[in-house]
């Protein structure tokens, strides 16, 4: 019985809120479930259906805890979790960690991203637990064994028509990089563009040797040459 009253207040409401906005409840030939939506047409007829996602875009929430990317360089571990814009901002988050305590450095000068036009941008910032650096500067800190630690860095003054990120680079001590490909950037409302997948290499084919040596010809009587 309660479900009852329950479904049917549901109802009222849809039924009020139609009216609401000019809806003429004798127009409607069902009443809607709850998981979809009403809208009235400018002819006056009322359509209802339940909403689609645009199949160019998708609105994916990013996971903090899921890694698209890892990267080992020296004793030194990197995950990356995602890349969000911001304005004309791209912030890739990732973690940082190494197998032994560590001594660790990243200059911002030797870091960039590239588009896939070939376009590259320099990040402004850098952020490794508490310590940060500008654009110019560089984090010296010291890594315990087998520690997360999280990462920020921001690219500056991205055009917003960038879908991804076809090359980020992470400048290491010991003149390492971190190297990252075909990373989505994932927009303000959650959506992302999609990244085409990476070309295979091609295979050269054995080229025919059309210099080799002819085969001599045997003649013989009546026969004739073979």
């Amino acid at each position: 019985m309660k479900s009852f009253f329950s479904s049917q207040s549901s109802k009222f409401y849809l039924l009020m809120t139609l009216c609401t906005f000019g809806v003429s409840v004798f127009s409607i030939p069902a009443l809607a479930s709850p998981d979809e939506v009403c809208m009235k047409t400018s002819s006056g007829q009322v359509v209802c259906g339940k909403p689609v996602q645009s199949p160019n875009s998708s609105s994916q929430q990013p996971d903090s805890d899921k890694t698209i990317q890892t990267e080992t360089l020296y004793s030194f571990i990197a995950e990356l979790k995602f890349c969000a814009r911001k304005m004309k901002i791209v912030s890739c988050t990732f973690s940082l960690s190494s197998n032994v305590d560590q001594a660790y450095g990243s200059n911002m000068l030797n870091s960039r991203m590239v588009d896939s036009e070939g376009n590259e941008y320099r990040p402004s910032r850098l952020q490794i637990g508490k310590n940060i650096a500008g654009s110019n500067g560089s984090i010296n800190m010291n890594l315990v064994k087998d520690i997360k630690y999280k990462a920020i860095i921001d690219i500056a003054e991205v055009p917003t028509s960038t879908p991804y990120i076809s090359l980020l680079e992470i400048h290491v001590a010991y003149n390492g990089v971190f190297k990252f490909r075909n990373i989505p950037i994932i927009n303000p409302d959650g959506s992302f563009a999609p990244v085409p997948d990476t070309p295979k290499p091609r295979v050269s084919q054995p080229s025919s040797n059309n210099n080799s040596i002819p085969k001599p010809k045997v003649c013989l009587p009546i026969v004739g040459c073979l």
